[in-house]
């Protein structure tokens, strides 16, 4: 784990580029602000010593809110440099003013460019992918792959059972190959200068939203190839692949099916990939064979016998599988599809390319209930054949395309259910041969800890055991976790997998107090439809876990010494635990007139301690912050943690204003009647009033805790 310190430089690297958020102030409020700007920057610096994650969000609040405020004495003062100065001659000697505004001007450029120039690991896998190209390496299809190219489409849904209910919209398909990079006889190199993107700038494809989460880096070729050999598909059985899918359009998409048709080397279609993606965020992928009959209705035997298929050049690719995955709310997790898929490239260079693909839904009773269609409406589109007219006529004819496709499935979906009211099916929690949605900044978070909990647990362990947790995070998707090798200890591990079906996993396992009951309620003793997790073999848990003991009265005994406010920090997530949300498929029916709440005793976690234990000493305060917002959230906002976030943001914006507030009306009464309170004849009048500013002892104390109240708020959550 990381310390949650900086040294001096790196402090320095850190404060610098926020100093000009506070320039304005000093150059409108004058030398009256200059001590309470460096109280302020004191206070900034005190956060950024111990990683406070949100101090670079207050330094651009209190920058944006002062600029605010204080537009129309910059302004002025702009204006009077602008006047000062254009009647001058050259040889003038700049005023204080100028100097302070050429200076700010000149850091907000840095600080720019500082931020703008950060090397991050991507850059640097960039470069360094860059540095091993050839020079003079141009971007070559080999003859004997197709080539991308760009499909105007129209999808049709018609849904038969139980009611009737039809739509059909446009739609824009995006084909590239996927293949590796080689050379040839002559020595040309074939190949994607990226494989993690394909495409242009306003039209791409990323490895990273295809296939297994996470492994972006690998790029397209090698996600495919590690996809079909944990399928069972060997190397020999194909050569490259042709993806049909919803692009990215200035970044955005939205894919409910992509299609994989992959290829041997003597170019036969062999298998298929649909890889579905519901509005939910999570995702199915269906390797597909093509050697199972077609299942649609209305069909003859003859018709669906795949004997009438010819095998080179195979024109059609059929299959029929059952259903696993969780896709419409108005459709339950049985049934079966089938699919008729025409074959884009009978042959390489085939220049009538088209998309028509069918995938027919029955229920598990045989009923066909849904047939859908995505079908080329207009001969494909090559990218490199676009000039700069012919881009900008596409990019205005399908560009709304895309923005649209979420719009319009809620669209759908409200029909259905008020016109057609149709049953509504809870989403169950997807099955292992799933993969589940992209996990929020939270769940992220604590995998980090629960990763290094279950580290703790297996060392501790007087048996040995050997685990492949497969985490569901994108960055870090799997961990193989193993018993440390003690001498003279016979090797003989227990092996299984853990295996986390959806990332919400680690924000409900916080809520237990005891790791076996956390277990037990996501996994081992609930309907499958609740579970969050999957254990290959659960008969090994009850060695792993750390025996449950029962609640002290002094539960408060500190294994590190902690002052008194992080002891009630302490004392307040214990105060918060409660259980997590029911799951969509509860165990059992209570009483509506029955109230059922858990009377135990209130102890910190299993993992609670291993957070407090003195090896966990720099990391304590992040998971407690993380752990106490993820309680509040739990009981005062349904459980999401992003309307903690937006009042905890808010709250700081409002500390900000009211910060910046009082000091500008103390600095402005400084500069206009100077310091300290005397009386003073209002103008034109003959009344008398207190002029100036405050500067007693405990009134400057008072606005140097209001300026610097969101750093207080901030210093008040703590850091262990």
């Amino acid at each position: 784990m990381k310390s949650t310190t900086y040294g001096l430089k790196g402090l320095l690297v850190r404060f610098i580029p926020y100093l000009p958020f506070l320039l304005p102030s000093a150059i409108a409020l004058g030398w009256y602000s200059w001590p309470f700007l460096v109280l302020w920057a004191g206070c900034a610096a005190v956060r950024s010593h111990n990683h406070d994650p949100n101090i670079a969000q207050d330094w651009f609040i209190f920058g944006a809110i002062n600029l605010y405020l204080l537009k129309g004495t910059l302004f002025e003062l702009l204006r009077s440099i602008w006047i000062e100065t254009s009647f001058r001659d050259v040889a003038a000697q700049p005023t204080p003013s100028t100097l302070i505004l050429c200076l700010t001007i000149l850091l907000g450029l840095l600080a720019t460019a500082f931020f703008y120039h950060r090397p991050n690991r991507d850059s640097q896998r960039k470069s360094l992918f860059k540095s091993s190209i050839p020079t003079g390496f141009t971007e070559y299809i080999p003859p004997e792959h197709p080539k991308p190219l760009i499909f105007p489409c129209r999808t049709t849904h018609a849904r038969m059972f139980p009611k009737h209910h039809a739509f059909v919209y446009s739609y824009l398909l995006y084909g590239i190959p996927i293949f590796p990079k080689f050379f040839n006889d002559k020595g040309t190199l074939f190949g994607f200068l990226d494989d993690n993107k394909i495409g242009k700038w306003w039209l791409q494809v990323r490895a990273e939203d295809y296939l297994e989460r996470g492994y972006g880096e690998l790029g397209f070729y090698e996600k495919l190839k590690m996809t079909l050999k944990d399928q069972g598909v060997q190397e020999t059985e194909w050569s490259y692949a042709y993806l049909v899918t919803a692009p990215r359009f200035f970044g955005y998409s939205f894919n409910p099916v992509s299609f994989w048709y992959i290829y041997d080397d003597q170019h036969e279609l062999k298998k298929m990939i649909l890889e579905v993606n519901n509005t939910f965020g999570e995702r199915r992928l269906y390797v597909l064979h093509g050697s199972g009959p077609v299942q649609s209705p209305g069909t003859s035997s003859s018709e669906s016998s795949t004997s009438n298929i010819p095998t080179y050049p195979k024109k059609r690719f059929v299959d029929n599988w059952q259903k696993d995955f969780h896709v419409s709310p108005f459709n339950s997790r049985k049934g079966a599809y089938s699919l008729k898929a025409l074959n884009p490239f009978p042959y390489p260079d085939y220049k009538s390319a088209s998309v028509d693909n069918t995938i027919t839904l029955t229920s598990s009773k045989a009923h066909a209930k849904i047939v859908a269609r995505v079908h080329s409406t207009e001969p494909p589109i090559d990218p490199a054949d676009l000039g700069i007219l012919g881009t900008m006529r596409f990019v205005g004819g399908w560009f709304w395309v895309g923005l649209l496709t979420s719009p319009r499935i809620m669209k759908e979906a409200f029909r259905l259910y008020f016109r057609r009211s149709l049953n509504v099916w809870l989403r169950p929690e997807v099955l292992s041969s799933s993969i589940g949605r992209m996990p929020t900044l939270a769940e992220i978070a604590l995998s980090k800890f629960f990763r290094s909990y279950l580290y703790q647990l297996v060392n501790e362990s007087p048996d040995q055991f050997n685990i492949t947790l497969h985490t569901a995070i994108p960055d870090h998707p799997k961990e193989f976790i193993a018993s440390t090798y003690i001498q003279g200890r016979e090797i003989n591990p227990k092996i299984f997998e853990i295996r986390v079906l959806n990332p919400s996993f680690y924000t409900r396992f916080v809520h237990y107090a005891h790791t076996s009951e956390a277990f037990d309620r996501e996994c081992l003793f609930t309907d499958q439809r609740n579970r969050t997790i999957e254990i290959s073999h659960p008969e090994f848990l009850p060695l792993l876990l750390p025996h449950s003991k029962p609640p002290r009265s002094d539960d408060l005994a500190w294994d590190v010494k902690r002052r008194y406010l992080n002891k009630m920090r302490w004392a307040l997530l214990r105060y918060l635990r409660c259980p997590p949300s029911e799951p969509a498929y509860p165990e059992t029916c209570t009483s509506p007139n029955v109230d059922v709440s858990d009377i135990r005793f209130r102890p910190f976690s299993d993992m609670d301690t291993f957070i407090q234990a003195p090896y966990s000493f720099f990391i304590a305060g992040s998971y407690r912050k993380i752990v106490t917002k993820v309680f509040l959230a739990q009981r005062f906002a349904f459980g999401f943690v992003e309307v903690i976030d937006v009042v905890d943001i808010l709250l700081r914006i409002c500390l900000c204003y009211l910060g910046s507030k009082k000091l500008i009306s103390w600095a402005r009464g400084a500069s206009q009647h100077g310091l300290g309170k005397h009386l003073n004849r209002t103008p034109n009048t003959f009344l008398e009033g207190p002029r100036g500013a405050y500067t007693g002892w405990w009134w400057l104390s008072g606005l140097g805790m209001w300026i610097c109240a969101c750093h207080f708020y901030g210093l008040f959550k703590g850091y262990r």
